[in-house]
């Protein structure tokens, strides 16, 4: 008997996160892919040191990302207020002549703003999100590009300094910033799964009636979220910005698509209600590893927008099944209780 209850305990289990188990499952089958093709590419530690120098830029924005689309929204104004925040800090510390904490906050306080103003104009003005923050990524491309004459700011003369080794220094070969991004993965996790908050962020996005007649204020949470999202986007600007220690007008365009993409492949679908951490987190991975691998593999970088919507093709498709298996399950437990 015992054996049995540890079968259905282990189907329960496979049953509630098969989503999770299907993306983790399809990473490992990229992963071995190019282990076979190149194997003493993927046998190099330093492969992977690279793969985590790169790979935060990508994810770290997707996480928050996520708590926008649960909610049945979306924000294409990230990849912007990405450049936005930085280029606050950038201009701090040229103010200043050092590398100051100030720098930073002014600049994650920039992001707050710019978040601000997407939840403001979505929610009191009833703009459409999509039309929205389309307004808005281009008004802070606007302010960089008008702040900047579209040139870029150096920032090398700062290495070596307190905020820019804790911001992207090396903890022995492994790169500060790929442990913000585990750090903000948890913290992000705990604040979906266990906070009420969280709660409120689901039901907005499976029934936004439904939440409203129960008490809850969905005005406030959806400007809350875009406020979050601002922060983080900023914050990964900074470490992206630090990495090349070089501001570029420019940063961010390159991470939208794949940010996105991230959280689509990661089981977040753009309806709302449904999504994951983790999901996003393996998503950005599956990502960033399959650019690292096509290049290993030997051949030409035009393949990898392929292979990138070969694999979206496919978790879409796992995903819709999926779905489509827990309407029908549905439907017949309804006729069997009726």
């Amino acid at each position: 008997m015992t054996g049995i209850h540890g079968l259905k305990r282990a189907w329960r289990v496979i049953s509630e996160y098969k989503l999770q188990i299907i993306i983790t499952v399809i990473f490992l089958v990229i992963w071995l892919t190019f282990y076979t093709i190149n194997p003493s590419a993927f046998a190099n530690p330093f492969a992977y040191t690279s793969l985590m120098t790169v790979a935060p830029y990508t994810i770290i924005p997707a996480i928050s990302l996520t708590l926008v689309v649960i909610t049945g929204e979306i924000d294409l104004s990230f990849s912007s207020i990405m450049a936005f925040g930085p280029l606050i800090m950038a201009m701090t510390w040229q103010v200043q002549g050092e590398a100051s904490l100030l720098g930073v906050i002014l600049g994650l306080l920039g992001g707050l703003g710019a978040g601000l103003l997407n939840g403001v104009l979505i929610t009191k003005l009833g703009i459409p999100s999509l039309i929205a923050t389309i307004g808005t990524t281009f008004l802070w491309r606007g302010v960089v590009l008008v702040a900047t004459q579209g040139f870029s700011i150096p920032l090398g003369e700062y290495r070596g300094s307190p905020v820019f080794s804790a911001l992207v220094g090396r903890f022995g070969d492994i790169p500060i910033q790929f442990f913000w991004t585990i750090v903000l993965a948890f913290i992000f996790w705990l604040f979906l799964n266990k906070h009420k908050f969280g709660a409120y962020i689901y039901y907005i996005g499976d029934n936004r009636v439904a939440a409203q007649m129960v008490g809850i204020n969905v005005d406030r949470v959806l400007i809350t979220v875009y406020a979050i999202h601002g922060v983080v986007a900023a914050f990964a600007g900074m470490i992206a910005t630090l990495a090349m220690a070089t501001f570029y007008p420019t940063l961010g365009d390159i991470y939208m698509l794949k940010s996105v993409s991230s959280v689509v492949i990661g089981g977040t679908p753009v309806t709302g209600g449904v999504g994951t951490i983790y999901g996003t987190f393996i998503g950005g991975l599956i990502l960033e590893f399959i650019e690292m691998g096509v290049v290993a593999a030997g051949v030409t970088g035009f393949w990898i927008r392929l292979v990138h919507g070969l694999v979206i093709i496919v978790a879409l498709a796992a995903q819709g099944i999926l779905r489509r298996r827990e309407i029908i399950r549905a439907r017949i437990m309804r006729l069997i209780t009726t």
